[in-house]
């Protein structure tokens, strides 16, 4: 049997399908397929909203108007921003939810900083008031000798007319920190450590007068020679000092003053350091990295005096030479007081701090350190 279906029966079967079965079909998956339609499609919205007049719900009279091409293709564009409606609709389901912060860190006493709480109670988060840690020193530093005095085998004697060139001193120190934040802008602390170094001197003999050993000098030490002297010494050193800070907003400065004694080997008393060191710089938290950083620039200011007094064999500088131990002494102070620092800190946590300092110019220097607060 043959069926035959005129074109007009034809388009009214589609046309009923579309009305009554796929329309309604499309428009319940609709919401659940695409969840930011609601929010962002006024005009799919309103161009299939069974309560527009563009629909006529009626079996006399079902119409519907499909939209142009062109109109299609720009609402289904303008629907597939679905991630940027998506990362919306999470931003305000986190606003309703509430905040989960991490438990703040406590300080052991709020009896310091002196004034801290009434600083707190303004807004201001002051560090921990305990700090402990260690710092690396490496220096090396241009110096002036001054007061030589020689001596063989008996007591020294002063000599004048010797010209030194070159003369360095390299030291490199490890010591232990311990640190208060008495009031919220003063840091008092003490240190104690180890010391090694080395001071290299190039010692030229030209115009050598006054009262001399009497006795006859190799021609290595007549006019016109001259020797190279390594003194190596170690030891300890302790000290104190205090920091002052203040700062507005993202910015700040300090003010850092120290004073240390060193006892070595090779010096017969305490060799005393004054050390000055005005900084100023900038903080910020950046995203990539957890914590916080703070970088700075600055000078430091320098008292470097110590008297060195050993003993040197004249074979250490010829062989030829005869086994004669030559006494000696003399002062040394840097040359030149002050140089330009630039350093920074990175503050992993409210606890753990790392820091890292290196100085250019007549005098150089790179101290690390790493502290924790409590």
């Amino acid at each position: 049997m043959t069926c035959t279906t005129s074109a007009p029966s034809v388009f009214r079967i589609f046309r009923g399908l579309v009305n009554c079965v796929i329309l309604p079909l499309f428009l319940l998956i609709g919401p659940f397929a695409q969840p930011g339609w609601s929010q962002a499609g006024g005009v799919l919205s309103e161009r299939y909203s069974p309560h527009s007049p563009k629909y006529n719900h009626t079996h006399q009279s079902a119409k519907f108007e499909f939209p142009d091409s062109e109109t299609t293709t720009k609402t289904i564009l303008a629907q597939s921003s679905l991630p940027v409606l998506e990362e919306e609709e999470r931003d305000l389901e986190a606003e309703k939810q509430p905040d989960v912060t991490e438990r703040p860190v406590e300080p052991i006493t709020r009896a310091v900083p002196i004034f801290g709480e009434a600083v707190r109670e303004k807004g201001f988060d002051l560090p921990l008031p305990f700090g402990t840690g260690v710092n690396l020193v490496f220096m090396s530093q241009s110096i002036e000798l001054r007061n030589v005095k020689v001596g063989f085998g008996g007591p020294v004697q002063e000599v004048e007319g010797l010209d030194f060139s070159d003369a360095q001193s390299h030291d490199a120190a490890v010591t232990a920190r311990l640190d208060m934040w008495l009031l919220p802008f003063a840091n008092i602390y003490g240190i104690f450590g180890s010391v090694n170094g080395e001071t290299e001197i190039d010692l030229e003999i030209s115009n050598v007068v006054g009262g001399l050993p009497p006795i006859g000098l190799p021609p290595i030490f007549q006019p016109g020679g001259s020797i190279d002297l390594n003194i190596d010494y170690n030891g300890t050193t302790f000290g104190g000092g205090m920091t002052l800070a203040g700062g507005y907003k993202n910015f700040f400065a300090s003010v850092d003053g120290n004073y240390t004694y060193s006892n070595i080997d090779v010096v017969d008393g305490d060799i005393k350091v004054y050390t000055i060191t005005p900084r100023v710089g900038f903080y910020w938290n950046p995203v990539a990295v957890p914590g916080s950083l703070t970088a700075w620039v600055g000078g430091m200011y320098m008292r470097y005096r110590q008297t060195v007094t050993d003993d040197i064999n004249l074979q250490e500088f010829d062989s030829r030479l005869p086994s004669v131990e030559i006494d000696f002494e003399l002062d040394i102070k840097n040359d030149t007081p002050w140089n330009t620092i630039f350093g920074g800190q990175w503050s992993i946590t409210k606890r753990w701090q790392f820091t890292a300092e290196g100085g250019f110019g007549d005098r150089s220097h790179l101290i690390t350190g790493l502290f924790f607060r409590f």
